[in-house]
């Protein structure tokens, strides 16, 4: 089946019927071209290989798979207590460069800790390095395609992990390199695969936590545990638009309890609609032991009409006992 990619500003998401199209807020009539062919893709299709090219089913970003990690997924649903415990396929991936400026979301989302320069090094202290254009994603936000004719990759990082050419039939293939598969295919690296998934949904409002141990770090001459999350919130029902008002976030660790209140999310009050359906950013927290942190909260939603609700933050747990692997992908301070 040929997919055809509308390239043109404002890209929303994706459709993937007989002629797949991307659609667009602007209401200029848009420029097609074809960019490779569709793969089928369930829920039960096996894990994707590292150099799959796929489009993200929500945020419409061209992606490449990095490398998989089983995960642990507990969800809840709207006015029920039970919760479900299932296992799920995610990926690291990274966003092909041209997508990042319409893809709804910061680029900066992911971070992992690294040590400071010898010149800058104190007490152990390390670093927190961003590496840009790179998500985290499950199994089902993945839309597979095979790149075709001219299309190429556009990441500092793609040609360090990957290798990619046009066979004979115009396809584009890519694969990891040989001597780079052993490492992604075991990594261990804490900060890559996800702890926990969490989900809940109220009132078709969809938030999902996914939470990344980075490790431990000297901070004012104490040890602290690093972790990350990162928090999507998207609006099933995006004919019946919302606004992010307020966030409230309680953060309990060892009988002690903190509240972080502030207007929207990382300086925004996002608009989850038609146009834009979800929304995700990335925060760190650190705690002085590894057991015994929890996180939960809320966000408040305005509808068109002015009536605001609330929207649960699943119960997050950060807990750790593996050490960590802090080792590089491969020179991500280029990216």
């Amino acid at each position: 089946m040929k997919l055809r990619n509308v390239i043109q500003h404002g890209l929303r998401s994706f459709s993937s019927g007989k002629v797949a199209f991307s659609r667009f807020r602007s209401a200029t009539t848009p420029t097609l071209k074809e960019i490779g062919l569709l793969l089928p893709s369930t829920n039960t299709t096996p894990t994707f290989e590292a150099g799959q090219i796929f489009i993200h089913r929500t945020f419409a970003y061209k992606g490449v798979v990095v490398c998989s990690f089983p995960c642990r997924l507990h969800e809840k649903r709207s006015q029920q207590n039970e919760k479900h415990l299932t296992t799920r396929d995610f990926y690291q991936v990274l966003i092909h460069r041209h997508d990042w400026s319409h893809m709804g979301f910061p680029v900066d989302i992911t971070s992992y800790l690294v040590d400071a320069p010898m010149e800058n090094k104190r007490h152990g202290q390390k670093m927190l390095t961003l590496i840009n254009g790179m998500d985290c994603v499950s199994h089902e936000d993945i839309i597979p395609f095979t790149p075709s004719g001219g299309v190429n990759f556009d990441h500092d990082l793609f040609d360090l992990i990957f290798n990619a050419a046009h066979d004979g039939t115009g396809l584009y293939n890519v694969a990891m390199k040989p001597e780079l598969v052993e490492r992604y295919t075991n990594s261990n690296r804490s900060w890559l695969g996800p702890r926990d998934v969490y989900r809940e949904r109220t009132e078709n409002i969809e938030v999902t936590v996914m939470t990344f141990y980075l490790g431990a770090n000297m901070v004012g001459g104490q040890q602290q545990h690093m972790w990350r999350y990162v928090i999507r919130i998207e609006n099933k029902k995006p004919e019946n638009g919302v606004i992010l008002r307020e966030r409230t976030l309680k953060v309990y660790s060892l009988n002690n309890m903190n509240q972080m209140h502030g207007h929207g999310v990382v300086g925004k009050q996002p608009e989850l609609n038609a146009a834009t359906p979800a929304f995700q950013f990335s925060s760190t927290l650190e705690l002085k032991h590894t057991k015994g942190g929890h996180m939960w909260g809320r966000f408040k939603m305005e509808r068109e009409n002015g009536v605001l609700f609330d929207v649960h933050i699943p119960t997050i747990v950060f807990e750790s006992t593996e050490e960590i692997n802090d080792t590089p992908i491969e020179t991500p301070d280029a990216a």
